[in-house]
């Protein structure tokens, strides 16, 4: 089976009263910053983790060897690398690295921890795709890696970019430490962790790209989202992942700034195409007809998602507006259940979801109602819910994924090899596994373009999913600290951050 990276999406200022509203005390001079997560973290292994927030915690402890500039133009930056070099044939990379990096408890970064680093990732169940194609990692001195690929990989620099480069020596110390009591070469040093409550930072005075502005950081366990806006209102929190059910609120306080970023992530319907009448690529297309994608947009995201039938997003490699759109056409729905001998009123059995798209649901279960489609809702526990839908033992079921970096990772909702991971609709056919195995390996930008441009007529003429709409991340934080514009993925780096 293969490696994958899916995401599925799961000191305080003082306050005092003036006129019936809360004031925030003025920032001056503040350092230290708490910033609200939905989820306690699991683990906090720089290659074996799984959820957004651990994501956002590791990316702070631990450097890449190359970052991906958030300009547009995505063109890699030095981190601990600061040079690289690709062979003419793309199956070597060579990187140079900085000679003054160090990590957390003083000890010298070299080569050494950067291939390890990497075969660690090699190994991965969870980040493993990030090095895709990667055969084999030499050193010939301390301060030069030579990554082997199989075959030439033109994503293969977007992945290095988001591998964590980690102490091999603290490792084989002790792998406890090392999951629990995390030593990096980043901006930021693990501080303690209490387990469902806090992750706590501290600034890294010997970070090799100067000491960051913000010296303290606490990562403050708050799952209910009405406790977090009223923590951002008070000033007991600093910054925060929301929902859209607060922007209202929070939107009138201006001392509350609200960001909304793009993101690849998309809300879909995934149908088990193993499954009878899911197997009927005709029944598919008369589902992504029948739902009205611009009421789930304004009822389930209160108008903060964009709405994309295309897995692909909009801003993403590979997307074409010519390529196929299903708009809400309920009569042309009725039509293709007529194409496929279903006679209506129709029993598709349960609509399986997670606790959190049972709003979702209800919209969809009346969309299918109106087709003659019957559903029954049946929620589940987010964990127990993964669990069914991995295992393919459900029929028709709706979410919300993220295949975030190069649009190579949409292979793993296409593709065999990933059937029982990502690939929800376990949809298998030799000729999507082979376009995927071209834009693998194809180097010139235009002709991988067409390819991609192939795979996305194809899955939405096959209607493989019913894609909804690609949710905006959505962030709220105090208006007296400082954020650059976050880049598309809305990945945020506290080192830029400042009051």
């Amino acid at each position: 089976m293969k490696k994958f990276t899916a995401f599925f999406a799961a000191v305080a200022m003082a306050v005092s009263m003036a006129g019936g509203a809360l004031m925030v005390q003025a920032s001056e001079g503040k350092t230290d910053l708490t910033i609200a997560i939905d989820a306690d973290v699991d683990v906090l292994h720089p290659s074996d983790f799984s959820t957004t927030v651990e994501h956002d915690i590791l990316s702070q402890i631990y450097d890449p060897l190359m970052y991906m500039n958030p300009d547009g133009t995505h063109d890699p930056e030095p981190r601990i690398a600061e040079s690289y070099e690709v062979s003419e044939d793309g199956m070597d990379y060579t990187f140079h690295l900085r000679d003054d990096v160090t990590f957390h408890d003083g000890s010298a970064l070299t080569a050494a921890d950067v291939q390890f680093s990497l075969e660690m990732y090699m190994d991965s169940e969870y980040q493993g795709s990030q090095v895709t194609g990667l055969a084999s990692v030499e050193t010939p001195d301390d301060y030069t890696v030579v990554c082997h690929l199989e075959n030439p990989y033109s994503p293969f620099m977007l992945g290095v970019c988001q591998v964590h480069i980690a102490s091999k020596a603290y490792f084989e110390s002790s792998e406890e430490d090392f999951v629990n009591a995390p030593i990096g070469s980043g901006p930021y040093k693990f501080v303690g962790r209490n387990k469902g409550s806090n992750v706590t930072l501290e600034a890294y005075e010997n970070y090799y790209r100067g000491a960051a502005t913000i010296q303290n950081v606490t990562f403050e366990v708050i799952p209910d989202q009405s406790t977090t806006a009223m923590a951002l209102q008070t000033g007991e929190v600093d910054f925060a992942s929301i929902e859209s059910s607060t922007i209202a609120q929070l939107g009138a306080n201006d001392t509350i700034t609200i960001a909304e970023v793009p993101t690849s992530g998309f809300t879909y319907v995934s149908m088990n195409t193993e499954k009878e009448p899911f197997n009927d690529a005709k029944v598919r297309q008369a589902i992504n007809y029948a739902i009205n994608r611009e009421n789930i947009v304004a009822v389930c995201y209160d108008g903060e998602a964009e709405v994309n039938s295309n897995i692909c997003s909009k801003d993403r490699f590979g997307y074409s507006e010519e390529q196929p759109q299903y708009t809400y056409d309920p009569e042309k729905a009725k039509a293709l259940l007529e194409e496929a001998g279903i006679a209506t009123p129709y029993d598709l059995g349960e609509l399986l979801v997670a606790e959190k798209y049972s709003n979702l649901a209800t919209v969809l279960q009346s969309d299918l109602a109106a087709v003659g489609l019957n559903v029954t809702i049946g929620v589940k526990e987010f964990n127990a819910y993964i669990d069914e839908l991995t295992s393919g033992s459900y029929g028709i079921t709706a979410l919300e994924m993220t295949l975030d970096g190069d649009s190579q990772m949409l292979e793993m909702a296409f593709t065999t090899d990933y059937i029982g991971t990502a690939n929800n609709a376990r949809y298998s056919d030799a000729e999507m596994d082979e376009l995927f195995n071209k834009t693998r390996t194809e180097t010139d930008t235009d002709a991988r373009a067409e390819l991609f441009n192939q795979i996305l007529t194809k899955a939405q003429d096959e209607a493989i999913y019913a894609v909804i709409a690609n949710p905006l991340t959505l962030y709220a934080y105090n208006s007296s600290l400082q954020c650059p514009e976050f880049p598309f993925e809305g990945i945020y780096s506290i080192y830029d951050f400042a009051w």
